[in-house]
């Protein structure tokens, strides 16, 4: 992680881009906590875009069963006229197949023996049944949804499969030509203003003939073409970097830039479509091992500083408009399940905790440092100060660390926590530290990976 800071430059006066938190499980929580939890991305978070996935196999179990008023969809339709009252901009993910129109020749077989599967491909007989629920979602939420992405991660098996066939080296691939296709028509139907998204890649693939996965170049390169670039507005993609690279900043190079595309080579694809705009519909770093990631991770502090990198990496990029981070809140299975088979990517744990990377997406953040000029040999030194977030002021009870130079590096001279106390009233984030120093030197305050304060010099006479 050294190495990986040690190689970031910096990016002096950047553009800024959108920011938007993608989380699946708003939709299903009762509505109060989606009146929170929507109320917290915006107003504390100060996110403009949030993006649910929408399930066609949950919207319609029996074919032409659409129903806006069903229980999941009256999920979804609480969820977006809450994300709209806080003023955020709504983008609907469609995913899985409904067990009526999955294609049954992929049901058994050498690559895939256990029957219907969510993820199977979309039997071409219903591409129509597709374009009507599309058209009839775009309907129901009409001047509610800011745009809608067709699929998600269709370039890897779990979403999409197969990705070849004995007669299609690009099935996966060809097949999604044809769903943007109907999606678009339905779109552009049921809502004329809402964008069309095509893309929503996997970081990760294939360059060659599998199964499995294709790479997000040789998928996009497919689509381009099929010549279908008038049937969307923008296209979206995954940068993540799980088992890409053992480098996990964000500025690192892949180990394969054929099979996949993280921020450091996103110009690659962003070539195969000069003309649109780019979404960067999730992203995130976990902060426990997770078997989706294969094991990789970092600690919170990484996190924050890695997220921060990220959003002034993605924005070197002119057609690079937004960046969605992926998730809110932690995914963690009750057991039995493993651990490992959660998601840990989230601004807060689990249980609701606040990551420092909550408070680098929040922005706004400020630590003061306050000390004498000079004090006597022998003297207590005493250093005082705040630490705040602009969304929710006063940011009480964070491990400030003290850090001291007197020639050369840095150095680690002890551990503080923002309290109420001392001469201070209110627990807004205040501390005060005492130290005894033996010579003069700089001194700085920081909350790692979220925020460091202005340097001090204290000489010692």
């Amino acid at each position: 992680m050294a190495a990986g800071a040690a190689l970031w430059p910096g990016v002096a006066g950047a553009r800024t881009i959108g920011r938007g938190i993608a989380d699946p499980y708003i939709i299903s929580l009762p509505a109060d906590q989606q009146t929170a939890t929507l109320h917290e991305i915006r107003s504390e978070l100060r996110a403009g875009y949030v993006r649910f996935v929408v399930s066609w196999r949950d919207a319609e179990p029996q074919q032409g069963a659409y129903d806006p008023a069903s229980p999941y969809m009256a999920g979804v339709a609480s969820a977006v006229s809450q994300a709209r009252a806080d003023g955020l901009q709504v983008i609907i993910t469609f995913m899985y197949v409904p067990k009526w129109a999955s294609d049954k020749t992929y049901w058994h077989g050498p690559t895939m023996n256990y029957g219907y599967e969510p993820y199977g491909a979309m039997n071409i007989k219903c591409l129509t049944d597709f374009r009507l629920f599309c058209q009839g979602v775009a309907t129901q939420f009409r001047n509610q949804v800011y745009a809608y992405e067709c699929w998600n991660e269709p370039n890897l098996w779990c979403f999409l499969f197969p990705q070849i066939t004995s007669r299609d080296r690009n099935f996966g691939a060809h097949l999604y030509v044809k769903m943007l296709r109907r999606c678009s028509a339905g779109i552009r139907a049921g809502d004329p203003k809402a964008l069309v998204v095509a893309g929503a890649t996997s970081p990760r693939g294939s360059s060659g003939a599998s199964h499995s996965s294709a790479s997000p170049l040789r998928f996009a390169g497919v689509i381009k073409a099929a010549g279908v670039s008038k049937y969307f507005d923008a296209y979206s993609h995954h940068p993540y970097m799980p088992g890409g690279s053992p480098r996990l900043w964000p500025e690192a190079a892949p180990r394969d830039p054929k099979g996949t595309v993280s921020l450091q080579n996103l110009g690659a694809l962003l070539k195969l479509f000069p003309g649109k705009p780019f979404f960067l519909t999730e992203y995130g770093y976990q902060t426990a091992a997770c078997t989706a990631f294969t094991g990789q991770h970092v600690d919170q502090i990484t996190q924050a500083l890695y997220l921060k990198r990220a959003y002034a990496y993605a924005a070197r990029y002119p057609q690079v408009t937004l960046l969605m981070w992926y998730l809110l809140k932690d995914y963690s299975p009750q057991k039995p399940t493993p651990a490992a088979d959660g998601f840990y990517t989230g601004l807060c744990t689990a249980n609701g905790t606040r990551k420092r990377a909550w408070y680098a997406f929040a922005r706004g953040d400020h630590l003061t440092l306050t000390a004498p000029a000079s004090i006597t040999s022998g003297a207590s030194l005493t250093l005082t100060g705040q630490v705040s977030c602009a969304s929710v002021g006063g940011v009480a009870g964070q491990p400030l660390v003290v850090e001291r130079r007197t020639a050369g590096s840095w150095s680690a001279v002890k551990t503080v926590t923002s309290s109420a106390g001392g001469v201070y009233t209110e627990p807004v984030g205040d501390y005060t530290v005492d130290l005894r120093p033996k010579a003069s030197a700089y001194y700085r305050i920081t909350w790692r990976g979220v925020v460091t304060s202005p340097t001090r010099y204290v000489k010692v006479k």
